[in-house]
């Protein structure tokens, strides 16, 4: 048995060795969670771009119509928006465009934007069971929507014209002359004339 006096050395060096053991673990545990940090701040904004376009003219007219000799008529429709667009033409009446399309060979219709052909026939028939399968070839109908223009930008302007004319074979004129142009629905008319909407999209995006 030891001595006293070592006995108190040996719990001195036992109670020594415990202090170091904690002040090893309080360092450790603050050296995982002491490091260097730095920041900067940021925010996000943004802005909505828009389509939207402006027609000079919503009223357009043949006048007094011949057979054999085509009318032209155009407008002209501006990109008011912020962002590039596609511009179409769409005839949302789906009466009247059938009206127009049961000519067949008696009449023609022509679109065109900024002086580009977009749409030619001369055989207006929607009928597919006289027809077959529609060709530029055969019958052709005018179809329910025709894009005037790609990626439009910002004031960009697109002029469109529709030009139509009656087949000079066109006979039977009424005794008193004259008429309506493009009488709908077919059979028992109570308008005239083909009604359209020009529609500004999104670049390659269909109305």
């Amino acid at each position: 048995m030891l001595p006293k006096n070592n006995r108190r050395a040996r719990l001195a060096v036992g109670a020594g060795s415990l202090v170091l053991v904690a002040a090893g673990l309080v360092g450790s545990v603050g050296g995982s969670l002491a490091y260097f940090t730095d920041s900067q701040a940021g925010s996000l904004t943004g802005s909505i771009g828009s389509i939207k376009g402006q027609t000079n003219t919503n009223t357009l007219a043949y006048t007094n119509l011949l057979p054999g000799e085509v009318q032209t008529v155009d407008a002209k429709v501006t990109n008011t928006g912020l962002n590039n667009q596609d511009v179409w033409v769409v005839f949302d009446n789906a009466d009247a465009l059938h009206a127009l399309n049961n000519l067949g060979t008696y009449g023609e219709f022509h679109i065109a934007a900024n002086g580009s052909a977009k749409f030619d026939s001369a055989n207006l028939n929607d009928r597919l069971s006289t027809c077959g399968p529609f060709s530029p070839d055969g019958c052709w109908p005018v179809p329910q929507k025709v894009k005037l223009a790609s990626n439009v930008p910002p004031t960009g302007t697109v002029t469109y014209s529709f030009g139509f004319g009656y087949a000079g074979k066109l006979q039977g004129q009424s005794a008193e002359g004259g008429g309506a142009w493009n009488a709908y629905p077919l059979g028992a008319p109570t308008a005239s004339g083909l009604p359209y909407k020009i529609v500004e999209t999104q670049v390659g995006q269909q109305p």
